[in-house]
């Protein structure tokens, strides 16, 4: 067993489980936290087989609380853990390591948690963070993505500093890109398709602005800009296409005065309703359009086509953090089209099922594409009462025509999809999905691969995970240079 800092991590079985437990959906079965930090070397293939010109590493990152929370609200708080495996060659080996943010080594030197929630958040004693430490009350915990930008490997957060990794997984620091101090990045950030530029976005708590930073190819920052909202909004993604920045303000609202009366700081106001927010890409204008109240996590692409701004997305009814018992309607894909001369908006569903975590061709960003591959729930699934965010198949819609394709896993719980491309200018859908899926029964992790042009054949191949994976957040394919 090796540790990239040096310090072992108890466990609580051989899956590498925490020691503690929980009443919270979202903190038990496969969305327990693990706690062991591994390296585990050829990996064996339970089917199929490994393409040996894969090369590069798939790395996830996920919420993965050390200690058991104070409170808690999926998908907002945790501690970040990348689960990483590498390919070379027709082998894989898997690295998982805890991201050491300054909040994660201030809560290991007093041996608990001291932080609250991203909705309730608690005072920390100064003396309990020491020098260096993170102040609170919010932690920045860095587990909700993880990209690489012009040779950066990123651990991503919601909308605070991101730390950037070794590709071993060692943590580095804050990250500057290029300036004096660390920048403020959002949970998505998308890579515009001719310069190469990333585009990132962190919005104000406190103050109704948005931030956006321009990071060129090499990772400085070329332009920041600010854009101002009607109240303090949580936007958790966006939009870029080749000529616009499409900023999605949807009514979840934050709002000090509630959390000093003990309740969330987050909250959903449907009068506000939704405002679509064109911006041009120096931020030089804006132009703001009206919707009915409806909440967006995760969007696929976006692209200009025809004098057309279309948009695909998983419309949400409200915003709902952690476990809700109580049934509403479900998250499902939608397109939207937007007129940019009359600025005339429609929407149409385009897969009526639960789903969410929509990935596409990241190569293409901002082009014309027409697949998206996200995860669904069937009833082939056997867990009772399954939190939200629980999915065990994998779809591919064609957003054009509303055809799917679908790969059901049974009695496994699967996680977001990962595009891998076969290799460079193939089509759309020529490359590989990358899914962690997890069996409740014998309590083992796999890796699947799926071959995206037919997700429904038999997986590429299937490698047994040396410990559990939790269910986690957002993943990215890391291809070697």
């Amino acid at each position: 067993m090796s540790f990239g800092s040096g310090k072992s991590f108890s466990a609580g079985s051989e899956t590498g489980d925490v020691s503690w437990t929980s009443d919270d959906p979202h903190l038990s079965g496969n969305y327990l936290p693990v706690a062991r930090e591994i390296d585990a070397a050829n990996l064996q293939v339970v089917s199929g087989r490994i393409p040996p010109a894969l090369s590069g590493a798939y790395m996830r990152n996920g919420p993965n609380p050390h200690f058991k929370p104070i409170y808690y609200a999926y998908p907002m708080d945790g501690d970040g853990m990348i689960h990483a495996v590498y390919f070379d060659n027709g082998q894989a080996r898997y690295r998982n390591r805890f991201v050491r943010t300054s909040g994660f080594k201030t809560e290991q030197r007093a041996g608990r948690a001291i932080y609250g929630s991203f909705t309730h958040p608690v005072p920390v004693d100064p003396n309990l963070v020491g020098p260096g430490g993170d102040p609170g009350p919010f932690k920045n915990g860095a587990f909700i993505s993880v990209l690489c930008h012009g040779g950066h490997l990123l651990a991503l957060d919601e909308a605070t500093t991101c730390y950037e990794l070794t590709m071993e997984l060692d943590t580095i620091g804050e990250w500057k890109a290029g300036t004096d101090k660390p920048i403020k990045l959002g949970a998505h950030n998308r890579r515009h398709p001719k310069t190469g530029s990333l585009f990132t976005l962190a919005y104000g708590i406190e103050t109704p602005t948005v931030q956006f930073h321009e990071i060129d190819a090499a990772g400085k920052v070329a332009r920041t800009f600010t854009i101002g909202l009607a109240a303090p909004t949580m936007i958790h993604d966006f939009i870029l296409t080749e000529r616009h920045i499409v900023l999605l303000a949807c009514p979840a609202v934050f709002d000090v005065k509630a959390a000093q009366a003990g309740k969330s700081m987050l909250q959903w106001q449907p009068q506000l309703g939704t405002r679509i927010g064109l911006i041009a890409l120096d931020g030089s204008s804006t132009q703001w359009l009206d919707a009915d109240p409806f909440f967006v996590f995760h969007f696929g692409n976006g692209f200009e086509r025809g004098g057309q701004l279309i948009i695909d997305y998983v419309r949400h009814e409200s915003l709902n953090l952690g476990y809700v018992a109580v049934k509403r309607k479900v998250p499902t894909l939608h397109r939207m089209n937007i007129d940019l001369a009359s600025h005339k908006i429609s929407d149409v569903e385009i897969a009526n099922m639960v789903v969410e975590f929509p990935r596409f061709n990241d190569v293409l960003n901002a082009l014309p594409t027409r697949f998206v591959y996200l995860p669904t729930l069937t009833d082939t699934l056997k867990v009772a009462n399954p939190p939200s965010a629980t999915f065990n198949a994998m779809m591919k819609v064609n957003c054009e025509t509303g055809d799917i394709t679908r790969q059901d896993f049974g009695n496994r719980i699967a996680g977001e999809a990962t595009f891998i491309p076969r290799g460079p200018n193939g089509r759309e859908d020529d490359g590989y999905l990358a899914i962690f899926s997890f069996d409740p029964v014998s309590r083992t992790s796999d890796l699947v691969l799926l071959d995206a042009t037919h997700i429904d054949s038999d997986p590429v191949a299937v490698i047994r995970m040396p410990q559990r994976v939790p269910q986690g957040l957002h993943g990215n394919w890391i291809a070697k240079a």
